[in-house]
């Protein structure tokens, strides 16, 4: 049977039967009413006591006589303390250029030999097993990639606990179940982190702690209200500057120990150089409000801020920090986010009243920042310095002249 008419063109039948398809198709959707698509709503506020298991860090083990040399060379804090170190720490690994690898914790573990735990970006793990085989040489150790379920990674916070520079580097939290403990000095009040193997009852956490299990979520959202960036989501993998993102004010540094990867440029900033930019905490709002005086969480400005960035949160960078003015001068990055807070990569003299060089800031509180959508919408942008990152940057270098 032919489909060719005097007044049509010849159409085979296969094609046909696609056009056909295509129409029908069509006719259901221009009746559909509703959306397939589920809209999540923002994240709860996190409590002020919990524990939450970190899904996104993973545990690679490293054990035998050589291990303690073999990490010294490579990471930017020091293992070999005298008497040698027993308490978990946190450090980086670091290109031979001074950009940052990834960021870890190390959990020395109780054993005959010498032999450690490190924690590191669950996207990372191999990634970093990988970079430590290629170093490893003769070395004499042996490494191992947990597998999933074998040993958990959790942070628990309580609303009285706050660390201080004087407080021990191990956790004053001790369980029957708990392989390792920490306090998580890299900024006050973020709690401790614990190893917990798999639990057989039907609560992983164990009695003793007393805390009800919080989401990934609760401790994203506290982390960021500090300013602390965790993982290469946030620190951008063979990108990023350590003292850019405050490694070096979490205590993740060591300017005194010897020679290891990426020392060089590390070290030469920190004696000669200036850090104008790094990661400050940033809260997100409706561009036609006020700018908030304080930094909080707030549902209610994570949906304006979600239907204007557009989305799911996460730790993925969002795009420039500008002035609000007529020129939009880039002053930052938003590099994540979750709900209305997030993390910037900003400069600091301006978006903040921080005088980190003899220029002095040119900010001023009547400032206005803001971040564009795709669509050409805002939402605004206020920057906010931690009291743990203020007491601890250093004041801009005085030049003494010398006259003969």
């Amino acid at each position: 049977m032919s489909l060719r008419t005097p007044h049509t063109p010849y159409i085979c039948a296969q094609c046909l039967i696609k056009q056909q398809c295509k129409s029908i198709a069509s006719k259901h959707r221009l009746f559909s009413s509703t959306s397939t698509k589920a809209v999540a709503s923002p994240a709860p506020p996190p409590p002020t006591s919990g524990a939450a298991r970190l899904t996104n860090r993973h545990l690679l083990s490293l054990a035998g006589p050589d291990a303690p040399k073999f990490l010294q060379g490579l990471i930017t804090n020091n293992v070999l303390l005298p008497p040698a170190r027993q308490a978990p720490f946190f450090a980086a690994f670091l290109t031979g250029q001074g950009r940052v690898l990834q960021d870890v914790f190390i959990y020395p573990t109780p054993e005959e030999e010498p032999g450690y735990m490190v924690e590191v970006d669950s996207g990372e793990v191999e990634s970093l097993a990988r970079h430590i085989k290629k170093h490893k040489l003769r070395s004499k150790f042996r490494m191992r990639v947990l597998e999933e379920g074998e040993m958990g990674v959790w942070s628990i916070w309580r609303e009285e606990d706050r660390w201080t520079r004087h407080s021990p580097a191990t956790s004053a939290t001790s369980t029957d179940n708990a392989i390792l403990t920490a306090i998580d000095s890299r900024a006050p009040t973020l709690g401790s982190r614990l190893l917990l193997p798999p639990s057989s009852s039907s609560k992983p956490l164990p009695a003793e702690l007393e805390l009800e299990e919080a989401p990934l979520s609760a401790y994203t959202i506290r982390r960021y209200m500090l300013g602390v960036p965790e993982g290469q989501k946030e620190i951008a993998r063979e990108e990023s500057l350590p003292m850019n993102f405050n490694l070096d004010l979490m205590g993740g540094i060591d300017f005194k120990k010897g020679c290891y990867t990426g020392q060089e440029l590390t070290i030469r900033t920190h004696h000669t150089g200036v850090v104008r930019r790094r990661v400050l905490p940033v809260l997100l709002y409706p561009h036609d409000r006020e700018t908030p005086q304080g930094l909080e969480y707030s549902t209610q400005s994570a949906d304006t801020v979600k239907s204007v960035l557009g989305g799911e949160d996460s730790g993925i960078g969002e795009g420039d920090i500008r002035r609000d003015d007529a020129r939009k001068r880039s002053t930052g990055k938003l590099i994540a986010r979750m709900g209305n807070v997030g993390l910037g990569l900003c400069r600091l003299e301006q978006m903040s009243d921080l005088s980190i060089s003899g220029e002095g800031s040119s900010f001023s509180p009547e400032d206005e920042f803001m971040v564009e959508g795709t669509d050409g919408k805002a939402v605004g942008v206020k920057a906010f310095v931690p009291d743990w990152i203020r007491g601890r940057l250093r004041g801009p270098k005085v030049q003494r002249r010398v006259d003969t």
